[in-house]
């Protein structure tokens, strides 16, 4: 069970040590909020860059031509 929710949890706990730095700091802390909240946006960003498209039944598209 630890290795399915191991990766989820640090996410969530990165964002919300993003959030709360974001909220009380100033200066450093505002760097760090910046940088930890980045960490999801990078992460979804770098699954939709590895999803390959697919059309209707979850098949592959193939270029026609």
């Amino acid at each position: 069970m630890m290795r399915i929710w191991l990766w989820p949890v640090v996410i969530a706990v990165v964002s919300a040590i993003g959030l709360i730095a974001g909220l009380v700091s100033e200066g450093a802390g505002d760097w760090l909020s910046w940088l930890a909240l980045a960490v999801p946006v990078v992460i979804s960003l770098h699954g939709l860059r590895r999803c390959k498209p697919q059309g209707p039944r979850g098949l592959s598209v193939r270029a026609q031509g």
